[in-house]
């Protein structure tokens, strides 16, 4: 199965600027600034996940049943359906796998290289 494109809706882009511009307005530059720079980041890791050729490793942001924060998991699959992980759990008698919908992967995993320059 093909990989789909990751997509950026116009809606979404404008809704960010919308944002932006009224943050700014009462002065929450700070906060404009965490709050771009976190969708920024963002991209760079739908981005680094779509296009990359070799393996890709996440890592729990939350518990997940057996799965606790931090626990390393490689990515092996990736397509519009969402993203499959299988978890590194010594000694564990079987493969651990959890399956992420698109819309909500973030709330529980994120890339192992990501960006610490900003507060999410």
């Amino acid at each position: 199965m093909e990989r789909e494109a990751p997509k950026v809706k116009l809606e979404t882009i404008i809704k960010l600027c919308t944002e932006g511009i009224e943050m700014l307005s009462q002065n929450k530059v700070e906060e404009t600034m965490n709050g771009l720079m976190h969708t920024l980041e963002m991209a760079r890791q739908m981005m680094a996940v779509h296009t990359s050729r070799g393996e890709v490793w996440v890592k729990a942001k939350v518990k997940l049943g057996d799965i606790f924060p931090d626990t390393r998991g490689k990515l092996i699959r990736n397509d519009e359906m969402g993203m499959l992980v299988q978890w590194e759990v010594p000694g564990s008698q079987r493969p651990l796998v959890d399956l992420f919908l698109r819309n909500q992967f973030e709330e529980y995993i994120e890339l192992e290289d990501t960006c610490d320059k900003h507060q999410h």
